[in-house]
This record gives C-alpha cells, sequence and structure tokens, in this order.
C-alpha cells in the first residue's frame, strides 16, 4: 500500500493542474470576449427616405464586406424610434442617415456629418409630387419614404392642407416604384425625387411624357455618415473604410443596395445648410 502513495499524489496533483488550466483557458476566452466585444465598432442604418425589404440580406452582405476589413458590424433599423433609443449614450459607433433626420436630432446626440453620399454624380436631390391630372383631395399618393417622412414633405410642398389629411399613402420600395404606380394608375400622385423622374424618362419616355410636376420641395442632401464627437478621433479608419467602398467592384455593389454610387467629404457650405436651424 505504501508503494501506491505516490502514485496517489501524482494523479491528485494533475488533476489540480489540470482543473488549473482548464479556469485559466475560460478566464481568457471570457476576457478576449469582452476586450473583442468592446473593441467592435458598430454602423448603425436608419433611412426614413427609403423602403429596405430584406434587412436580413442588407445586414449579410455589408457585415461580410467590413467583417473583412476590420472589427466592424452592420446594424440596420426599419423604425425611426427604435434606432435613435438604440444609438442613445452609444459612442463606438458610426451612423448612416438621412439628412433631414441627422438635423432633427445632431445637437442632442453631439453628431458630427462627415461623409454625403452621391447618386449619378450628385449628393443633393430635391422631392417632388408628381402626378397625369392636377392635385386631387383624397387621392391615393405613392411613396419609398416612411409615412412620417411623407408627411413632413407633403406639408412643406403644399398649402391645402386638406389634400394631405385625405390623402392615402402607399408605401413602396423604391423612387421610380412610387412613378409606375401612378403610370398603372395604382395611385394618382407619387412622392418621389427628380432623380428617379429622370429615370422614367429613359426607361419609359411615353409614360415619362404623362407625367405632371405638381409640386416640388427644396433641396436636400443624400445620405449622411455621422459620427459621435468623442469618437471622431478613432472613427477615422472606419470612416475612410466607407469613404473607399466605391473604389472596388465590391463596394460598390453594396452602395448599390442604399441606392448610392459613393460618398464625398461634406465641405463647410455643405455643413451649414445642413444643420441650419
Amino acid at each position: 500500500m505504501p508503494h501506491n502513495v505516490p502514485h496517489i499524489t501524482t494523479f491528485l496533483g494533475t488533476h489540480r493542474y489540470i482543473i488549473l488550466l482548464l479556469l485559466l483557458t475560460v478566464v481568457l476566452c471570457m476576457t478576449f470576449t469582452t476586450f473583442a466585444a468592446t473593441d467592435r465598432t458598430v454602423i448603425y442604418y436608419y433611412c426614413a427616405e427609403s423602403t429596405i425589404n430584406n434587412f436580413k440580406s442588407l445586414k449579410m452582405e455589408f457585415d461580410r464586406y467590413l467583417s473583412a476589413r476590420g472589427s466592424y458590424e452592420f446594424q440596420p433599423f426599419s423604425n425611426r424610434e427604435a434606432f435613435e433609443n438604440h444609438i442613445k449614450d452609444k459612442m463606438q459607433c458610426i451612423l448612416l442617415l438621412s439628412s433631414w433626420h441627422y438635423r432633427s436630432i445632431y445637437n442632442d446626440y453631439s453628431l458630427v456629418a462627415v461623409l454625403v453620399g452621391m447618386r449619378n454624380g450628385q449628393k443633393y436631390q430635391k422631392r417632388v409630387l408628381v402626378g397625369k391630372d392636377e392635385i386631387t383631395k383624397g387621392g391615393q399618393i405613392a411613396s419609398a419614404s416612411s409615412l412620417q417622412h411623407t408627411s413632413n414633405c407633403l406639408r412643406g410642398m403644399l398649402k391645402e392642407k386638406e389634400v394631405i389629411n385625405k390623402a392615402t399613402i402607399l408605401t413602396v420600395p423604391k423612387d421610380i416604384d412610387a412613378l409606375l404606380s401612378v403610370g398603372f394608375g395604382i395611385s394618382q400622385m407619387a412622392l418621389t425625387t427628380r432623380s428617379a423622374l429622370n429615370e422614367l424618362g429613359l426607361a419609359n419616355p411615353s409614360l415619362y411624357q404623362k407625367m405632371k410636376i405638381l409640386a416640388e420641395g427644396e433641396e436636400s442632401l443624400l445620405l449622411i455618415v455621422a459620427v459621435p464627437e468623442r469618437f471622431m478621433k478613432e472613427a477615422k479608419a472606419i470612416v475612410t473604410t466607407i469613404q473607399n467602398m466605391a473604389t472596388d467592384p465590391d463596394g460598390k455593389e453594396k452602395l448599390r443596395m442604399l441606392g448610392l454610387d459613393g460618398w464625398q467629404t461634406l465641405d463647410q457650405s455643405d455643413r451649414l445648410k445642413l444643420e441650419a436651424r
């Protein structure tokens, strides 16, 4: 029996050693996971001026593109309130949002606009109300924007509030779809953009000839890339990554999912217009 004691002692010592190693591994894994989570920069996206049908596909494609270039994650939102509640007090993040939305929250959220989207070489867009006939009270208006943004645009364009109050809004995926719904007789009017109207002129000249601009709004910048003020220095790498998306085919493909073909740095005049009260 005495001869077995060393073996038992050795076994118990080895067993304790293995347990310590396992505990150390667990601690290291937890530490690494925590570090990775805090080190990740999330790009939050919400745009009331467009309707995204497949958020899962949008997230997967952008996650794949961005994660190959750093510790980045893309998170799209379909609801303004949920978006604003989620980004509150977030510092290590990038925001992609419409210019009118940026204007309404940048001060409260301490945001700095750094990039603006480009489409067909333009960074500004103008919304127009289009139809085959005159403005009709109680008609259906097709729009690719959210209900809130559509209502805001119409209030800015139209003096007759009764038209807005009696109108019903049909939400469609794209601005060009709003025009087509008028062409097919589904809606009486379409809230769209001048660029979409020009696109219709190339794709369907006969339908374009039947369209009439009934009202128009003021020019506004396209999608904005904004950064929390306290994160500006650390955000340089991801901002550069986003800006360079138009320089490679894969990045261009992702931008087209947002209705863009490039980014441009905001100049001082753009910023003054963007943040004007």
